[in-house]
């Protein structure tokens, strides 16, 4: 992971003083330390907090530096948070709320992190694809009505997909450019016909299998393997919708960090969650995953988010050549050169 550029983080002393005393009633106790954290790919404020006694909590939010997206996003995670208290099962509690001054911070349950991945082993790629499973299983009855205007295939097909390659020839100029043989890249387009990449995602409303709750954003950063328990964290995105495209969806990345390929990964989540999918229906998410990456993977920078990119080309071409291999056409060409 490129680590020379960072998000712009705030550091502790520039939070607020009267949010830094609500933060000590939160936690019972005198902040003493609070140390910046780094691991996701946004500029959110995020702090490991230590009390005078030693006990241990998380801090993170929106600040005012945040862009308009960041603190929608950290409002939605508490909307989540409160509605949802059956999410700290699989995550960190939510203890309080810090606001004022264009700052919006959650104190969390410290979970200290064993474990880190990548290296992705078999054992920490089978404890998360188990805890997955659970809390796919574990969804209440009551959030299809909840989140009945959060359809997950809705926010990732209807936005920026497939069509937009087809639409805008910025967008489809910058996806070609990621290969070392556009020429290639552009024949392999050609020949998978792009049309038929729209038409498949289009389908993404009747995919089949177990509807529930997803998280949509389950990757390395979003996971901490502690001792006995792996906690899944960051809620923004929690939706309702088939949930083989929450596993879609993480598997690329597990690939992209040197991991399970994207078929064995999908065939431990079948066999953990005791429902195997069609074909069909894998080709159907693995279009809308690829699509999603191929329209955002080859766009201009974004200051803020200095490794957006990055992750984004990560996950694109493990998903391409899945979306090959379940099409049965020749794999694209191979990605230019970037940072492991």
């Amino acid at each position: 992971m490129p680590t020379e550029t960072r998000e712009p983080k705030p550091d502790w002393h520039a939070v607020p003083g009267a949010l830094r005393t609500t933060i000590d009633a939160i936690c019972g106790e005198p902040i003493v330390s609070a140390e910046t954290v780094w691991g996701g790919f946004g500029p959110t404020a995020s702090f490991a907090l230590t009390t005078a006694s030693g006990a241990r909590f998380f801090c993170k939010g929106a600040h005012p530096g945040n862009t308009k997206e960041g603190h929608a996003a950290v409002l939605r995670e508490v909307e989540n948070l409160r509605t949802f208290p059956e999410l700290r099962r699989f995550g960190a509690d939510l203890r309080g709320l810090a606001g004022g001054d264009g700052w919006h911070l959650m104190v969390l349950e410290h979970v200290p992190r064993v474990t880190s991945v990548p290296p992705w082993t078999l054992d920490a790629t089978e404890r998360v694809v188990a805890l997955v499973a659970d809390f796919h299983r574990s969804t209440p009855t009551r959030a299809e009505a909840i989140l009945h205007d959060r359809w997950s295939s809705d926010l990732i097909a209807k936005a920026q997909n497939w069509h937009t390659l087809l639409e805008k020839a910025d967008v489809r100029e910058g996806f070609l450019a990621l290969f070392a043989d556009g020429a290639a890249a552009a024949r392999w387009l050609d020949d998978t016909e792009l049309e038929q990449l729209v038409r498949l995602k289009n389908k993404s409303a009747g995919i089949g299998g177990p509807r529930g709750w997803t998280h949509m954003d389950i990757r390395s950063d979003n996971l901490i393997l502690a001792d006995g328990r792996v906690a899944l964290i960051d809620w923004p995105v929690l939706s309702f919708g088939p949930q083989l495209l929450d596993i879609a969806f993480f598997v690329p990345s597990l690939e992209g960090q040197g991991g399970l390929c994207c078929a064995d990964g999908l065939r431990l989540y079948e066999e953990r969650a005791g429902h195997y999918f069609e074909a069909e229906d894998i080709a159907i998410a693995a279009s809308i995953v690829a699509g999603f990456f191929a329209a955002r993977a080859g766009q201009p920078e974004i200051a803020a988010l200095p490794r957006l990119r990055w992750i984004q080309k990560l996950q694109l071409f493990p998903a391409l050549d899945f979306l090959s291999d379940m099409l049965g056409v020749d794999r694209p060409p191979l990605p230019k050169p970037f940072p492991a």
